[in-house]
């Protein structure tokens, strides 16, 4: 056993290295018979001291520091984004889940056959009781109804009398006979049997989906994360992240900023039998017979402390009474401290770029401009006569690189490339929010953004004086927020959520994400949220130019807030994915959106490029990292920048900038318009010619 227990250790290594070593040969003995002992010692008890579960000491024994170590299982892995599916497949798991958050569920409701049912008019079974009886068609259809259209007890109702009576089984047998023979009663039966099934999976589907969202909603006060490496195809590691919840005994677990209990994700590695992810917990003290066991559920990153009670504002049922480091109106007052500040400032931008050096290259005189690009859409359309592409990056006059470039130190005097040194204060969504705080302040063309690394508690007091209180249905359902990454785009890993520990939780993203306020009222087109991309080039000398072609991005479906997981009604990128695209003529648009609000177009498109030049004008007044600047000496290279830049409208028809996009995808644009990336490179060479395709700001 040694050598297996050695093994053991060295594969372990670094897991271990956070557990007391004479726990280590216990754990190695528990995992290795998947020995779930921690119930011989704990105890779950209801509504002491908290109104759901917490975890206990048994009343006859104590628990002394670092004497035991306990395996917990995982009851489920699964990713935010998948977790409604899984759960909706898995009833089993579903009602552990429940059980285990204390949801109490509803049993399903099978339909009651209801007197009431409407009936449906059967033409042949009026024909045949108006015959039989020898009434018009609109008494026998009277009677079929009052009878339920039993056709012999509507006929008897109408024949039944002393000198029908005799006749009544014989009539009863011929109807019948009938009946029968033509099929119509089965065909009928048949039909409302279809017709009730149909009725009772739609009820069930509601049935199951409204136990599946209670789960989900009320999830986030129990997932927990861990991070592992995979290897891609290419042979490199990449790291990716679970989100697990712990069985009845780990998610029992009361919170404590002074614990008595360490828990710990550990994965335990069988060799080619797999991976095993366990938690596994352990005293750090001494612990009373019957006392709550606690653990500390503030991640270690947030140390100031009203970001700790902002995030514990997730778990409000599993902290400790007495625990609460802030009350929520401290952290609204600090959120309002924050609006305030930002409300009052004032900014007025001086352009201190490098002025632009004249180009040794002149459009159509000696020598082709040689182009080294990365870039697919580049290399397909650079069509004017006076470029040449190039594969020597050191050759090449101007380099336009779809990635980060990197390479600065080793360009040429008088070379071009198409980044700024530092335009991720434009890009990254986070720099991008510091920026315009700290610049502007809140401007009306930017919605509330924050940091949820660095700015949780402002977040969560934003969120709390919007909510208004319990009885205030309209405020929370208008309490929208949407997170994202910091830097991704096309529309990966956003979600709009009014639920307020799901929106804190983000903060634990292996992706760190911001939190925008989401537009609640949006300007629409044809009933569909729209978004509207510019295509905007900045110069090395600060001067920005707008392409006058913009590109209109229309939701598929009508705009509600009813259901924020239908991304059809709620996002407007779909050429990235399996969802139809809505492809629309931006002259078609403003003529339409003209007509349909009675607006002045000419006076909308002002507002935007307005604020567009003030992001822009911004970024290049600021030094790095705050803005585009570079404090080291004069660059011998020249810079230039394309970026899309994504703007909605709301129901006042003023602009929002969203978000800023580094090398755009530009193949649609250039289907739009053949001459797209001759333009944007003569523009950027200072040439007439193109420049007239953009609006210089």
């Amino acid at each position: 056993m040694s050598s297996a227990f050695d093994a053991f250790v060295t594969v372990h290594q670094y897991q271990l290295a956070a557990i007391p070593k004479d726990l280590w040969l216990p754990l190695f003995m528990k995992l290795g018979e998947d020995y779930l002992d921690a119930g011989n010692h704990v105890e779950l008890h209801y509504g002491d001291p908290l109104e759901g579960y917490s975890l206990h000491v048994k009343a006859d024994q104590t628990l002394k520091k670092h004497s035991e170590i306990f395996l917990v299982d995982h009851a489920w892995t699964t990713q935010p984004d998948n977790a409604h599916k899984e759960l909706a497949e898995n009833t089993n798991l579903l009602s552990r889940l429940e059980n285990l958050m204390d949801i109490e569920s509803e049993e399903f409701q099978e339909e009651e056959d209801s007197d009431e049912e409407e009936l449906e008019h059967d033409e042949d079974a009026i024909k045949t009781v108006a015959e039989q009886a020898n009434v018009s068609r609109e008494t026998a259809r009277e009677a079929l109804v009052t009878e339920k259209y039993e056709v012999v007890n509507a006929i008897m109702r109408l024949t039944l009398d002393e000198d029908f009576k005799k006749e009544s089984e014989r009539l009863q047998d011929q109807v019948l006979g009938q009946l029968i023979a033509s099929g119509k009663a089965q065909e009928k039966e048949d039909k409302v049997n279809k017709e009730k099934e149909e009725r009772r999976k739609t009820r069930h589907a509601q049935w199951l989906k409204e136990r599946v969202d209670r789960v989900c909603d009320k999830m986030w006060s129990y997932l927990q994360t861990y991070s592992y490496s995979v290897l891609k195809q290419d042979g490199q590691p990449e790291t990716q992240t679970a989100w697990y919840i712990n069985d009845e005994v780990g998610s029992a677990l009361s919170h404590s900023s002074d614990p008595n209990i360490l828990c710990l994700p550990f994965i335990f590695s069988r060799g080619a039998s797999g991976m095993i992810p366990y938690t596994v917990m352990f005293p750090i003290k001494d612990i009373a017979a019957g006392e709550v066991m606690t653990c500390d559920l503030v991640p270690k990153n947030l140390e100031r402390s009203l970001d700790k009670a902002a995030y514990l504002l997730a778990y409000e049922h599993r902290v400790l009474p007495g625990q609460e480091v802030a009350t929520p109106d401290e952290i609204k007052s600090l959120a309002k401290d924050f609006r305030d500040k930002l409300a009052k400032q004032t900014y007025q931008p001086s352009v201190a770029l490098p002025a632009k050096k004249s180009s040794e290259k002149k459009l159509g005189e000696g020598d082709p401009i040689l182009v080294y690009t990365t870039t697919e859409f580049v290399r397909r359309n650079l069509s004017a006569p006076h470029f040449k592409l190039t594969d020597a990056l050191e050759k090449a006059n101007i380099i336009w690189s779809s990635q980060d470039f990197a390479e600065w130190e080793s360009l040429k005097p008088g070379q071009m490339v198409n980044q700024f040194r530092y335009e991720n204060c434009l890009t990254y969504k986070q720099q991008f929010a510091d920026l315009i705080q700290k610049t502007y302040g809140s401007p009306a063309w930017i919605v509330p953004t924050y940091n949820l690394n660095t700015q949780l508690a402002e977040f969560v007091g934003h969120y709390l004086s919007d909510d208004g209180d319990e009885n205030d249905d309209q405020k929370h359902h208008e309490n929208l927020w949407i997170s994202k990454p910091w830097n991704f785009a096309r529309g990966l890993e956003i979600s709009v959520s009014r639920d307020l520990p799901k929106l804190i939780r983000q903060h634990d993203s292996p992706t760190p994400k911001i939190a925008q306020r989401y537009l609640v009222k949006p300007c629409l087109y044809n009933s569909k949220k729209f978004d509207l991309r510019y295509i905007v080039l900045v110069t090395s000398d600060g001067t920005v130019n707008v392409y006058k072609m913009f590109w209109i991005r229309l939701a598929n479906k009508k705009y509600n807030t009813d259901d924020l997981d239908d991304y059809e009604a709620q996002f407007t990128v779909m050429n990235y994915s399996n969802y139809q695209m809505t492809q629309l003529d931006y002259k078609s648009f403003i003529h339409n959106i003209e007509k349909q609000h009675s607006i002045d177009w000419s006076k909308v498109q002002n507002d935007i490029n307005g604020a567009i030049k003030d992001v822009f004008l911004a970024a290049a007044s600021e030094q790095q990292p705050l803005g585009l600047i570079d404090n080291s000496a004069s660059p011998s290279y020249e810079s230039f920048g394309m970026y899309g830049v994504d703007v909605l409208l709301n129901n006042e028809y003023r602009p929002i900038i969203v978000e800023i996009n580094f090398s755009p995808d530009c193949t649609r644009a250039c289907k739009y318009d053949p001459q797209f990336v001759n333009n944007v490179f003569g523009a950027a060479l200072g040439d007439k010619k193109g420049l007239e395709a953009f609006n210089v700001l």
